[in-house]
């Protein structure tokens, strides 16, 4: 003869289940810490902008220039942080140019951009899981002297999953242009 549960005892089992779901939801939920300023080479320290709306948290270095939509994240409840287009800026003389040099030189002062804006979310580069890159007139050299600045930048790290195409413009008339989803 089989043995049918009561309903209390089956209720009593939903109950830790999802008491159980519950606590591991709110322990393994990240602490996500936002810095107050992070420093960018080129730019120096930079304010950073906190701002939160409904679960996610909108951030935003200040370059002290106009709203620039190329230095900011959104970092989830869960986490991920979604780093906008960046090109490889600096300031020159109170305004914002694309460093010299080329792609190369371009695409190590856009990822040390990225990594300012991930720095600002209480992550780094080894929470990278993505990058998209755009390249200005794609060909193999320039193509070759892009993944050098890129490579620079990374170190000895392991390399996240990239995609790379070609494009006709990117902002600042640079030749390079990223963005990147980390996981904290």
């Amino acid at each position: 003869m089989s043995s049918v549960p009561s309903l209390p005892s089956v209720l009593s089992a939903a109950a830790i289940g999802i008491g159980v779901s519950f606590a591991l939801y709110i322990f393994r939920r990240p602490r996500i810490r936002i810095a107050k300023s992070v420093y960018l080479q080129g730019m120096g320290d930079l304010k950073v902008i906190k701002q939160t709306v409904g679960n996610k948290i909108h951030v935003t270095l200040d370059f002290g220039v106009p709203k620039l939509p190329f230095c900011s994240a959104v970092v989830t409840a869960a986490g991920t942080i979604y780093v906008s287009g960046a090109v490889g800026a600096k300031m020159d003389g109170g305004r914002l140019m694309v460093v010299p040099g080329g792609p190369q030189q371009e695409a190590l002062q856009t990822m040390r951009t990225i990594e300012a804006c991930l720095k600002a979310c209480g992550a780094g580069l080894e929470h990278v899981t993505m990058v998209h890159a755009y390249l200005v007139n794609y060909s193999f050299e320039r193509f070759d002297s892009m993944n050098k600045g890129y490579l620079e930048a990374w170190g000895s790290r392991p390399l996240p999953s990239r995609i790379c195409t070609g494009t006709d413009h990117v902002g600042l008339g640079g030749a390079v242009e990223m963005d990147a989803i980390a996981q904290l």
